[in-house]
């Protein structure tokens, strides 16, 4: 069994450590897309806020692209 407690460890510590950008849609977008969405929070109406976050966000996660033509250039 020490295989097994070992490797289960090794697997609880790797979720801890990375688990967040397997269940959260905005632990690998940039701050300044979340900064972005937080500030067009104030227009929508505030039961709906989390919910329309969590939508925005899911979507520019879900349909960003990687290295747009012209980034370096605009660095």
């Amino acid at each position: 069994m020490g295989i097994l407690s070992d490797l289960d460890k090794k697997l609880t510590d790797n979720m801890y450590e990375h688990g967040s950008a397997l269940t959260d849609a905005v632990a690998d977008l940039p701050r300044a897309v979340v900064e972005t969405v937080e500030r067009l929070m104030p227009f929508i109406q505030p039961e709906a806020r989390e919910i329309v976050r969590n939508q925005v966000l899911g979507l520019v996660h879900e349909y960003r692209i990687e290295n747009p033509p012209g980034a370096a250039e605009q660095d």
